[in-house]
């Protein structure tokens, strides 16, 4: 699990999370994103197809996404990852003092024993950060036009 806070209303950062196709724009070390078939990136049920510069690629399905609750609900059913069931939540709530966002990425899943602590150690400093930190930068330039 990784939080953060980000110095934008809760609907600029929406904006991003909700389109499940669009990975690629705030998530560094994708180089790619597409979601599979005839499906748009808000149905659930719609899977998604990323290709990762470090690990290859990875297809993800949405499970839910709540416009009320400003979630999105995922998990991968394809990876070279050495984990299994992984299931993961991206959740906004938004700060009043002062019109900001609190975002909340928490994923479980398992994993070989050997790998696990690594894994662990992965998920909130390697992905989910860098995804705060870059979606924090594209609200301030946004903000900045």
């Amino acid at each position: 699990m990784a939080s953060s806070v980000i110095h934008a209303p809760v609907s600029s950062v929406w904006r991003m999370i909700r389109d499940f196709g669009a990975l690629a724009d705030w998530l560094p070390g994708v180089k790619h994103c597409s979601i599979e078939g005839d499906e748009s990136g808000d149905r659930v049920g719609a899977i998604r197809r990323l290709e990762m510069g470090d690990v290859g690629i990875i297809r993800e399905q949405l499970l839910a996404l709540s416009d009320v609750d400003h979630a999105v609900t995922f998990s991968i059913i394809e990876s070279a990852l050495p984990i299994w069931n992984y299931r993961s939540t991206i959740s906004l709530l938004p700060v009043t003092d002062g019109n900001l966002t609190f975002i909340r990425w928490y994923g479980q899943f398992e994993a070989p024993a050997e790998h696990a602590a690594d894994m662990e150690a992965r998920m909130p400093t390697q992905i989910y950060q860098p995804a705060f930190d870059k979606l924090a930068k594209i609200v301030a330039r946004a903000d900045a036009q």
